[in-house]
């Protein structure tokens, strides 16, 4: 006899009915539990707290009484000086060091944003903008690049009476330390007076400058546009150079990188002086009096340079210059610009063996200038002789090829510098008045 299951199919279809409404009770209810952990409570989302944080930053920038005091350091290199005056309209007056013109007061805008972090954004051109310029007649830097700096910077550390950023793009550094009274007024004035003093450096009219720190002497080469010193001694095993950029403070000049030499560190040079009709600089490193003086020969020579010189021009053939011999601080002195089409001056080594050539070539092709023989001492200079000539020299041009040749080919010669990895000074040993650059 056929079951029936009609009663107990209905049965289970009860059940199951029953178990699928108390899951569904039970899944909304595990919704309204998790819904009410999750719910933010006012001020506390990310973008609430963001906007609280960009709030405070600015509430801080702004209430600062005499401003901000404060100093860039370019991923390029050196440092530079500033003073910051924020107002809660979102216009800042700035000041500067980076040139003397920089010293007036320049009004432009900022903004506070909320980038991946915290940022402070200088969005209208100031003298932030000059250093990161891309334009190297503004910069003073590289073509396309500038001096590597920032105008948008992100906040990585705040405290009451300082603030330390880095740049978004070029990870430059820019630090904020809250001004008094007194720096408001003379900050920037007594940064630029300490600047102004030690590029006096470059009224002098021989090469070589000397650093004297009690009984220790150090041959130094500065370039005051980009900032940097090299320190040039012999530490007991040889010959040592060591490079450093520098920032300028009210108090006188910080090296970046420390300078130690056995058991003396310079970090500062402070109290600096300029003395007119000596040419020298007074100053004092670690409360020591010191200065700089011009000298017509190096206190320490590297008798191997030379010959590295004369052996690896840049690419296996040839060394260029472009303005000729600078005498006594005069660039260009023989005028070798002036001559007609003149494309580029190289030192050719081995042109025509055993002849170097310092060759002048022109736009059209043409060459010429005087055939060299060289040799390089034991003591590090390299010495030109007089062999004759390449080409025909244009008669328009004769007066200032002679006049180089006259000057190269001094029976002292020329103490060689190295300047950079790849580039050099021949400095007159006869006097240290006349020196040409090749790269």
């Amino acid at each position: 006899m056929p079951c029936n299951f009609a009663p107990r199919l209905r049965t289970l279809k009860i059940s199951m009915r029953k178990i699928w409404l108390l899951g569904l009770l039970i899944v909304s209810m595990l919704s309204a539990c998790d819904k009410d952990n999750n719910e933010v409570a006012p001020g506390e989302r990310p973008d609430e707290r963001l906007n609280q944080v960009l709030g405070e930053y600015k509430s801080q920038l702004v209430n600062a009484e005499h401003g901000w005091k404060a100093t860039l350091f370019p991923e390029g290199g050196s440092g530079y000086s500033f003073l910051f005056d924020f107002a809660e309209n979102d216009r800042v007056v700035t000041r500067s060091d980076i040139n003397a013109g920089a010293a007036t007061a320049l009004e432009s805008t900022y903004r506070l944003k909320a980038a991946q972090r915290p940022s402070l954004l200088f969005d209208t051109y100031t003298y932030l903008h000059i250093l990161a310029d891309p334009d190297a007649t503004k910069s003073g830097g590289e073509w396309g690049q500038g001096r590597i700096s920032d105008y948008e910077f992100s906040f990585d550390t705040v405290s009451p009476d300082s603030m330390v950023l880095t740049g978004n793009y070029n990870d430059s550094r820019l630090v904020l330390v809250r001004a008094t009274a007194d720096e408001a007024e003379n900050y920037i004035s007594r940064v630029n007076e300490q600047a102004q003093t030690f590029e006096n450096i470059n009224n002098f009219t021989l090469y070589f400058k000397q650093l004297e720190v009690g009984s220790q002497t150090f041959d130094i080469t500065v370039d005051t546009d980009l900032r940097n010193i090299t320190f040039t001694y012999n530490d007991g095993s040889g010959v040592r150079t060591f490079t450093t950029s520098y920032y300028f403070t009210p108090e006188g000049l910080t090296l970046l990188q420390p300078f130690v030499s056995g058991n003396l560190t310079i970090t500062t040079l402070q109290d600096l002086q300029y003395n007119a009709f000596r040419n020298r600089i007074t100053l004092t490193v670690n409360g020591t009096a010191a200065s700089i003086e011009d000298t017509a020969a190096p206190a320490t020579v590297d008798p191997q340079t030379a010959r590295a010189f004369y052996n690896n021009p840049p690419n296996g053939a040839f060394w260029r210059t472009i303005d000729g011999f600078t005498v006594e601080g005069v660039v260009d002195a023989f005028n070798v610009g002036s001559i007609t089409n003149l494309d580029i001056i190289t030192l050719y080594i081995q042109a025509s063996p055993p002849y170097d050539g310092l060759i002048f070539w022109t736009t059209d092709g043409e060459f010429f200038g005087p055939a060299l023989r060289s040799r390089i001492t034991n003591d590090g200079r390299i010495v030109f002789t007089y062999g004759g000539d390449f080409g025909t020299t244009p008669e328009q041009a004769a007066p200032m090829v002679n006049a180089t040749r006259e000057q190269l080919t001094i029976p002292e010669g020329y103490y060689v510098i190295r300047t950079g990895p790849s580039t050099y000074d021949l400095v007159s040993a006869k006097d240290g008045k006349a020196w040409i650059s090749f790269q």
